[in-house]
């Protein structure tokens, strides 16, 4: 097999029944920083994997080798629009690794087992599963509104205002600031603001007639001051005046 900047090149078929090679290149993983889920010493590199490649089927094409313990499949970086993707082939022993380093070949991708679907046999599957059954959807519709009508209740109850027999409306100590202790003193200052208000509010020229005898009062009020402006401006005037003898 040929290899290439320390990678060695295995064919891997879709079927037992496909003639056709598609070529992985593998390798030990090796990083800069310790990855727990990528353990350097158990885990192969894998490039130039098919999109149609999934972790199960990855699984069973490495299982020559020994267990494979978990397959981490990632978009390439260097072309992520292409397809094809990278995988972290982690097996369960040192042993194993070893191993898949010296294989000449892999298993198919699909299997009697765990069949590989491609084309548009996966491309259907995968439409019917984004679509959302009725019942499932009916139940998401159901919990949405549970949701909704219990915020809305509890709007309500928050908004409630409660009243006495009288038809006053009772102060309730609900909101962030507690309400105010009933105390006999308490109801005596409340009534001296209630009085002291209620003087401030006395209307005054009600009627349409006091309305126009105030604004007769005003206009004869600012003729006057105008009348005594004038005679001002003239005494000043007349202060002004040049007197050389």
């Amino acid at each position: 097999m040929q290899k290439e900047q320390g990678f060695k090149a295995l064919p891997l078929r879709v079927s037992s029944a496909s003639t056709a090679n598609h070529y992985v290149y593998v390798k030990q993983h090796s990083i800069r920083n310790f990855d727990e889920t990528k353990p350097p010493d158990r885990t192969l590199f894998v490039l130039n994997v098919p999109p149609y490649a999934t972790e199960d089927s990855l699984k069973h094409s490495f299982s020559p080798a020994g267990k494979v313990e978990a397959v981490i499949l990632q978009n390439n970086n260097e072309s992520p629009n292409d397809g094809f993707k990278r995988a972290y082939v982690v097996f369960d022993k040192r042993e194993s690794l070893l191993k898949a380093l010296k294989l000449e070949s892999l298993n198919p991708l699909s299997s009697d087992s765990a069949p590989l679907k491609a084309g548009i046999e996966k491309w259907t599957e995968e439409y019917n599963a984004s679509i959302c059954s009725p019942k499932d959807l009916q139940n998401k519709i159901n919990r949405f509104m549970a949701s909704y009508d219990k915020r809305e209740n509890q709007k309500k109850t928050n908004k409630t205002e409660t009243t006495d027999d009288e038809g006053w409306t009772l102060v309730t100590k609900r909101g962030r600031n507690p309400g105010v202790a009933r105390k006999e003193s308490v109801g005596e200052k409340l009534n001296e603001k209630l009085k002291k208000g209620s003087k401030k509010k006395e209307l005054k020229n009600f009627y349409t007639f006091q309305i126009r005898e105030s604004k007769m009062k005003n206009i004869v009020e600012l003729r006057k001051n105008f009348e005594e402006a004038k005679k001002k401006v003239s005494l000043m005037k007349q202060a002004r005046k040049f007197r050389p003898y």
